[in-house]
């Protein structure tokens, strides 16, 4: 579960991921403040949203949730492959041949019989049918979402063991088994008065019923109290069978969570991947601005520092006082920054345009100027570490030359010798300038901006920067509020579902903020998401990176290596090439180091 939302939630430049750390031994003549004290300070560079797993946005938010709630499978970074987490194992896939459903395929699994909920109920197969329901009412905030769950045709509980439940779906859908371990949430804390058990999985599913679900009183009521603030913010309404729970959440400054004292999973520590929880507190202090978190990494008030610019992180590399204390790591990750541009906007609508501004980005000098060579450069949404990377994809060069012929074919020149491109709209002149909108709080992302304008400039277009809160922004580009933007999206190392960020349907509730799309990639889209094939599904997916750039919805710019230092004191602190690149939960510490 935790690689499909994580592909939905918009990031800075300067994401980043820990590749591993080092311990240390008492007498060693480095003295820590923070010596023997088993609780872990990570940095984050912007707050949460909700703390909700169907409801929240933001990556922060997933990081957070990963302690509180579990899904039925998880991802063992040392292998990749998937294991079972709250279900004893992966489930039985079959492809049916029979029945309602032939022609697809079903999911069977069975959860653990450890597993119990904060009141002491066991967790049971009803918790994930109502899990389903939660998120498929049509009223819930779970539009980014929603899309991953769509071959999910109906959910059966078995009557002879409460704990078996099998998924049956009308199609073979390529990321099946990995999209079905759902995170499950408790139907006692968040639906007390049972208002979904009026709903099948069947009737939410039904296209002809959508119309009369979203009038539906009791479809309303319940999305009302899932969706309002206090149910994703208030720690006694966040209720989740991990080890840790919310004790606080200070809005702009941090989230803090403490370890049960008695955890269910602890019966399975040591036996099973994924059931160590070792710190006895995790705090995610919210430090936007970089200068004051690099002072905090200076003073040992983290322990883990994330989000650094690469000038600073090379710095810090050189700094004694720190590399005595820290460990600091920049590996690859599945990420990737970009200017999204507005393809329903009257000035952004011509491809010609589009193509023209992305000749007026130095992509290079992006990488070699901002992140200091720790960055590679990419071409489109798919990951060079991938089997079906189109590698046939030309990187567009930094032409101003080319970049005014193209905008010249398009009509727009300086009609009165203003240095400013215009064109005539609507019987209007209007001037080719464009508004840049990105997160305020990150100096690489100013310097990026600043760069553009220049660049823009020399050719006659006009780039005016507005900073947002983060909230705000991740909002302003939701509602499609922009013209051009500087974001990142976060992947990970399994199959690419593109249909939440490129396809139509997604343009409304989905994270197709910059309108891109047709009839074609639809299709396509589709061909990718139900080829099991692997050849063939390979190819549509170059066919459609192609698309993608000729149509110049983004202009793409960089995978950023990640940069990170971590506290010597965890010697347990390994890290991975998952998001966020370690796991904080399974820190040890060394009560030696730092003495």
């Amino acid at each position: 579960m935790k690689k499909v939302i994580s592909q939905i939630s918009i990031l800075l430049i300067s994401i980043i991921i820990l590749s591993s750390c080092g311990g240390g031994k008492k007498g060693s003549g480095v003295k820590c403040q923070r010596a023997g004290i088993n609780e872990v300070i990570i940095r984050e560079s912007a707050d949460c949203d909700k703390i909700n797993p169907y409801t929240s946005s933001s990556a922060n938010s997933r990081y957070v949730e990963s302690n509180i709630f579990m899904g039925l499978l998880e991802t063992d970074p040392n292998t990749l492959e998937l294991v079972g987490s709250l279900a004893i194992g992966r489930p039985v896939v079959t492809e049916l041949t029979e029945g309602e459903y032939k022609g697809g395929m079903s999911l069977a699994y069975e959860l653990r019989p450890e597993a119990k909920w904060d009141n002491g109920t066991p967790i049971l197969a009803s918790d994930v049918v109502f899990t389903m329901k939660a998120l498929k009412n049509p009223k819930t905030d779970c539009e980014n979402i929603r899309p991953y769950f769509e071959f999910i045709s109906d959910v059966v509980v078995d009557p002879s063991n409460p704990r078996k439940f099998t998924f049956y779906c009308k199609e073979k859908y390529f990321t099946a088994e990995e999209n079905s371990g759902v995170v499950v949430i408790p139907e006692y804390a968040y639906d007390p008065n049972g208002i979904m058990k009026k709903f099948t999985i069947k009737e939410l599913n039904d296209p002809a019923r959508l119309g009369a679900l979203k009038g539906n009183p009791d479809i309303i009521k319940f999305a009302e109290s899932f969706n309002k603030e206090a149910t994703g913010r208030e720690p006694k309404n966040i209720v989740g069978c991990g080890p840790y729970v919310m004790s606080e959440w200070v809005t702009g400054q941090r989230i803090v969570l403490k370890r049960k004292a008695s955890w269910w999973g602890d019966q399975l520590k040591g036996k099973v991947y994924g059931f160590e929880a070792n710190p006895t507190k995790i705090t995610y202090e919210i430090i936007i601005d970089e200068a004051s978190a690099k002072s905090s990494l200076l003073g040992e008030k983290i322990d883990i520092h994330q989000g650094i610019p690469a000038k600073d992180f090379l710095d810090l590399e050189k700094t004694k006082s720190v590399t005595d204390k820290y460990e600091a790591h920049k590996p690859d990750q599945f990420a990737y920054s970009y200017f999204g541009l507005n393809m329903r906007n009257n000035k952004l609508s011509d491809v010609k345009v589009r193509q023209a501004l992305s000749y007026l980005v130095d992509v290079d000098k992006i990488i070699k100027v901002v992140s200091y060579g720790m960055a590679r450069r990419v071409t489109g949404p798919i990951s060079f570490m991938k089997p079906y990377y189109n590698k046939d994809i030309t990187p567009i060069p930094y032409d101003v030359a080319k970049a005014t012929a193209l905008l010249d074919e398009a009509g727009w020149k300086d009609s009165d010798g203003d240095g400013m491109r215009d064109k005539m709209i609507d019987g209007k002149k209007v001037d080719l300038t464009f508004e840049l909108k990105y997160p305020s709080g990150n100096p690489s992302a100013d310097k990026i901006a600043s760069m553009l304008q220049e660049w823009c400039k020399s050719a006659g277009v006009g780039i005016t920067t507005t900073t947002k809160e983060w909230t705000v922004f991740i909002d302003d580009t939701k509602r499609h509020n922009f013209e051009i933007y500087f974001g990142a999206w976060v992947g990970s190392h399994q199959l690419d579902d593109m249909k939440q960020i490129w396809h139509t349907e997604s343009y409304n509730g989905g994270s197709n903020y910059v309108g891109f799309g047709s009839v074609e990639t639809d299709q396509l889209i589709e061909k990718i998401r139900y080829e099991l094939n692997e050849e063939k599904r390979n190819e549509y997916y170059k066919q459609m990176q192609k698309i993608i750039s000729d149509q110049v919805p983004y202009i793409f710019v960089s995978s950023p290596k990640n940069r990170i230092f971590i506290h010597k004191r965890f010697e347990g602190a390994k890290t991975y090439v998952l998001r966020p690149g370690f796991f904080e939960k399974e820190f040890r510490m060394n009560p030696d180091f730092g003495k």
